[in-house]
């Protein structure tokens, strides 16, 4: 089995702190994928997803997590 790396962002359709880092993605032209744990419980619980906006970066072949508005936003900006 192939391990893809990639930038996995957690939020809801109700989030309201989602929004701002999925826009700062957006401005800076970075795919990440977007995942629902109310639609995808298995992605959250394998990452330990306790609360949105939460983002997985499994790029380097660690796993990076960054939680709340403020830790995602510092992580996008180092983008």
């Amino acid at each position: 089995m192939k391990n893809i790396h990639m930038i996995y962002m957690f939020s809801t359709t109700h989030c309201t702190k989602c929004p701002m880092v999925k826009e700062a993605f957006r401005n800076k032209n970075i795919e990440v994928t977007m995942v629902d744990p109310e639609d995808t419980p298995e992605l959250a619980m394998k990452y330990i997803v306790m609360t949105v906006p939460t983002i997985v970066d499994t790029r380097d072949g660690k796993e990076d997590k960054y939680t709340g508005q403020e830790q995602c936003l510092g992580f996008v900006n180092t983008l």
